[in-house]
């Protein structure tokens, strides 16, 4: 990939140098930049906190607004160093807990899935897990994930590039559905899951998500009856030093719940997870963009 473009990924090699201060700086201005020129990306924004928090003030909802965008701007230019920096630096900027909780690596392992949802840091997470396993003396297991193809041929290459340089990870497109995911998993790759987006009601249930009705994708509960694999919740958190990545003990508990259930419980435990910092997660996506039959849109 570099091959196709080289200056470009030359140039981002010597941006990945620059003290992180000053890319964040950077970031900060773009995201405030977004703040005042995108009034789409304002508006779902401010509509979707608006649902979660109906409890905040308008003044509270247009700062936490601002505060997200902001945080997105900063996360983009932490994809520069994260990408293209030495990796000691990168290690160096990324601090694991939890490491007891993470898979092994072997064909002989449970299968388990990393259950990361969308917070600013989510692309820090498995570079701090395979960081945080070099230091212990041990080889990270190979991962798996659906990749979103991007709308250009060169952020394609871009984030096919960054997310593969920490570790062996194959990388599906959503067009390929589940079943090279499932064919992974039983070969020993943990599958790296976010199922917190809005893509439709295929596949989806409608559950609660901050006590809104929202379509919630099936795949985590279906995958995790059909291999009896593990669910390790891996939250990241965006700090001042980089990046706070923390791995909590598996859900085996959830077994055979049915899918409406478990869905629920796993928005339920979202919500717990970005109340303390909401933002940082990504309630400029539409969340609530597919409703229930017979709902008008809340955008």
């Amino acid at each position: 990939m570099k091959a196709q473009y080289p200056l470009a990924f030359a140039l981002l090699s010597v941006l990945a140098r620059l003290p992180m201060p000053l890319l964040r700086a950077v970031g900060w201005c773009f995201g405030s930049l977004a703040y005042g020129l995108n009034a789409s990306r304002r508006r779902t924004t401010r509509t979707n906190l608006r649902l979660a928090f109906p409890e905040f003030s308008e003044v509270r909802i247009r700062g936490l607004c601002k505060a997200h965008l902001r945080n997105l701007g900063m996360a983009l230019l932490d994809r520069v160093w994260l990408w293209f920096a030495p990796l000691p630096t990168v290690y160096a900027r990324l601090n694991f807990k939890g490491l007891e909780h993470m898979p092994l690596a072997g064909p002989n392992a449970r299968a388990s899935i990393l259950l990361v949802p969308h917070f600013a840091g989510l692309d820090a997470a498995w570079p701090a897990w395979v960081a945080a396993r070099v230091k212990a003396g041990e080889v990270p297991p190979a991962l798996t994930t659906i990749f979103q193809p991007q709308s250009t041929a060169w952020e394609d290459a871009l984030f096919r590039h960054g997310r593969g340089r920490f570790a062996p990870i194959t990388q599906y497109t959503r067009h390929e559905g589940i079943r090279p995911v499932m064919k992974a998993l039983k070969a020993g790759s943990a599958y790296y899951c976010l199922p917190d987006n809005d893509f439709g009601s295929k596949d989806a249930v409608f559950v609660p998500f901050f006590g809104v009705p929202a379509a919630t994708l099936t795949v985590l509960p279906r995958l995790s009856s059909a291999l009896n694999a593990r669910v390790i919740p891996v939250i990241a958190k965006m700090t001042p030093q980089g990046y706070a990545i923390q791995a909590l003990p598996a859900w085996d508990h959830l077994q055979g719940e049915s899918v409406e259930v478990y869905c629920a419980q796993m928005n339920a435990a979202i919500e717990n997870w970005v109340r303390p910092m909401p933002e940082q997660y990504l309630f400029s996506h539409r969340r609530y963009k597919t409703r229930p039959p017979g709902e008008p849109s809340v955008y």
